[in-house]
């Protein structure tokens, strides 16, 4: 009788689990998998072009904006002008930013002195139009090889697009190819 009452319930037991296991495998089929794929671009982009004559309130003309620039050549003591655009993508303000511009050369030596002068006229609003050209010379950081210029970016609008004329003077160089990067950062490394 024992034997019967233990089998009788083994039974039982089987059978509910055997329910719960084709229960739970039925909910997992009542629905479709639904799946979303999405681009996401960079929220900022940022361009070089060559200009013409700058205006009294920082307005130019260029040439034809690019994320490669090969500028005309130029010799040591020599200024060139060129804008810089940059384009909040982003639907949100970009607020309390760092623009990184990198400077190297053929050579791998670049120290501070190479670039005697650059300046940079802020045009996003009248206040900054009026400053004029802002020199940044002093934002310069010896990497060794190559020099890092670290400009505080207060803030971009949503959507909007800022070009800004730049004047950019060597020293006394000796003659080699220069890259000017630029990348804008979260935070400061």
């Amino acid at each position: 009788m024992k034997m019967k009452k233990k089998s009788i319930m083994l039974l039982v037991m089987s059978s509910l689990l055997a329910v719960g296991l084709v229960s739970g495998a039925l909910v997992a089929y009542l629905s479709n998998t639904a799946t979303a794929d999405v681009t996401v671009e960079s929220p900022m982009s940022i361009e070089f072009s060559t200009i013409g004559a700058v205006g009294g309130n920082g307005g130019f003309t260029a040439d034809g904006w690019t994320d490669s620039l090969i500028m005309s050549g130029t010799t040591g003591l020599s200024t060139s002008e060129l804008g810089v655009k940059i384009v909040n993508n982003a639907d949100i303000a970009i607020e309390s930013k760092w623009l990184e511009l990198t400077v190297s050369n053929s050579l791998d030596d670049v120290s501070c002195s190479d670039i005697s002068s650059l300046q940079f006229w802020d045009t996003a609003t009248p206040t900054q139009i009026a400053k004029g050209y802002q020199e940044l010379t002093s934002l310069c950081s010896d990497q060794g090889n190559y020099v890092v210029y670290n400009i505080d970016i207060n803030s971009l609008a949503p959507g909007q697009t800022y070009e800004y004329p730049t004047k950019l003077t060597f020293g006394v160089v000796a003659p080699a190819d220069y890259t000017f990067s630029a990348v804008l950062l979260n935070e400061l490394p």
